[in-house]
């Protein structure tokens, strides 16, 4: 019984340094990944979601009119406009730098994998350093932004 405790235990022990050794082998898998667009990552995204009081919007609600005619309460941050979020390939080169910083960042903040992060770093670079960016020919560096 002893021996068998012993033997449990150092399984046991084997399967945690498993785990710490490789974290990201064992970490959760999200049911549904989210994209989020660069834009929250720059100046303006940054500045507008500082402007928003959460906890308030969350128990905020607005009176809306349903497809079927009813009047329905719904929460208030679910009628937010989201026409003001700038898709990723109508950022200017400005807003592009920003929030790749930042995005780096938050992502090494949330222990994304080293080799994700370079993946992103690398591209970033190349289209950072490439001959297009510049070009006096707006429709070049619009070509690099629209591909990114």
């Amino acid at each position: 019984a002893r021996e068998e405790r012993r033997i449990r235990e150092e399984e046991e022990a084997a399967r945690l340094e498993e785990r710490k050794k490789n974290k990201y082998k064992f970490a959760p898998v999200r049911d549904k990944a989210e994209y989020c667009e660069l834009y929250f990552f720059t100046n303006d995204g940054l500045a507008e979601a500082e402007s928003l009081n959460p906890a308030a919007d969350d128990e905020a609600l607005t009176l809306l009119k349903s497809d079927n005619g009813q009047h329905v309460w719904v929460p208030a941050s679910s009628t937010r406009d989201k026409s003001a979020v700038i898709r990723d390939e109508d950022l200017t080169w400005e807003q592009f730098g920003e929030a790749a910083i930042r995005l780096i960042n938050a992502m090494r903040e949330n222990e994304w994998p080293e080799d994700r992060v370079k993946m992103h770093v690398d591209f970033w670079t190349a289209l950072e350093t490439h001959p297009w960016r510049r070009s006096p020919l707006a429709h070049l560096k619009r070509a690099l932004l629209l591909y990114q």
